[in-house]
């Protein structure tokens, strides 16, 4: 390759990345409010993680790379709750050491038809929670593509919190999920605000064949690509879908993780129990070109200093001290965590992102 044609692809790809629509961070306000048992109940949900972990760590190694699938070396990284990291040579997406197995897999999501998993997600309060979280992400989406008629295909759609965002948006929406549970529940919340049942509930086999099957326009997958067993047959049945577009989100390596590896006595929420792998900005590009995709737009957000806020202030209360302490730190740091936050995002450093994509 000639120097002139290095300065010209150069110079192709920095137009097309100037193209990009880019969006960055939310509100936290929410997300303490919903996740109050994250700081009340931290020995709970950190003997739950270390479980996970423990049968994960049981499962055979990983030999090859969860998204360019090259062969990993056998450096670790670093080590984090009873799990070994390693980064990708090729393409630096963080791997956990350990497959995810089928026994695995079921294990977190299908056994009981996933009633286990599902406790993670049955909301009493579901409207609220559809409107706080769902509804944003949806405005994302027809604020950044506009197709004549925005036919959505919601994979792993869990309880069915986008589908109904969509429904009250007045889009057509269907989903598809491998738990039971999770449908059952969400089609009986979406029947009493709409009449209709619109979640799907498939096996690990149909859940691909109806992918490629689907009239859908628009697939999106919420928070779904780094819980795949094999991410590659989505890949593979994306292609083969008549859909243009691919609205995804996925957690990052980002500061949390940083801090969950100091934090050792406090929930790890971003790299443990289902999460076994997390995206870099590297990976990511390369995920794009194994499927044949380009960003449209994306939005970048994270919850990183709401988890140093939560780490502290759990050590703190380990630490006996005084409501008096505690409100100093509330007032002086926790009154500032989007602010602070929206530093890490805008430099690329937060634990997700969301990418509205189309077929190149």
């Amino acid at each position: 390759m000639t120097k002139d044609s290095l300065i010209k692809g150069y110079k192709d790809q920095k137009k097309s990345f100037t193209k990009v629509t880019r969006k960055y961070s939310k509100p936290s306000g929410f997300y303490t409010d919903a996740k109050k048992d994250f700081f009340i109940e931290n020995d709970k949900h950190l003997k739950k993680s270390v479980k996970q972990n423990k049968l994960y760590a049981s499962q055979p190694k990983r030999l090859l790379c969860k998204i360019c699938q090259l062969k990993l070396t056998d450096n670790i990284d670093f080590h984090s709750h009873g799990v070994d990291y390693t980064f990708c040579s090729e393409c630096s997406h963080l791997n956990g050491m350990f497959e995810e197995t089928e026994a695995f897999v079921k294990s977190l999501y299908i056994s009981d038809d996933g009633i286990e998993y599902s406790k993670n997600y049955v909301d009493v309060n579901y409207f609220k929670r559809t409107e706080d979280i769902y509804i944003p992400k949806i405005d994302f989406l027809t604020s950044s593509i506009s197709p004549a008629i925005y036919e959505i295909l919601d994979i792993g759609c869990g309880s069915g919190y986008f589908v109904m965002a969509g429904k009250i948006r007045g889009l057509s929406m269907t989903g598809l999920d491998v738990s039971k549970a999770l449908v059952d529940f969400g089609n009986q919340q979406i029947f009493e605000h709409t009449k209709t049942k619109p979640l799907m509930f498939k096996n690990e086999k149909g859940f691909y064949d109806e992918i490629i099957k689907t009239n859908a326009n628009i697939i999106s997958a919420i928070g779904v690509i780094e819980h795949l067993r094999e991410p590659h047959k989505f890949f593979s049945a994306f292609n083969q879908s008549n859909a243009q577009y691919l609205y995804y989100s996925v957690p990052m390596f980002s500061l949390s993780v940083l801090l969950e590896n100091v934090f050792k006595n406090v929930y790890p929420r971003q790299l443990s129990g289902a999460h076994t792998h997390l995206f870099t900005e590297e990976s990511i590009q390369k995920m794009n070109q194994i499927i044949g995709i380009k960003s449209e737009a994306e939005w970048r957000f994270g919850t990183d200093i709401l988890d140093l806020y939560r780490q502290t202030m759990t050590n703190l209360q380990k630490n006996n001290t005084s409501k008096k302490f505690t409100d100093l730190l509330s007032s002086g740091f926790g009154s500032k965590i989007d602010e602070i936050q929206s530093v890490l995002d805008k430099n690329h450093f937060c634990s997700e992102i969301h990418c509205v994509t189309s077929k190149i």
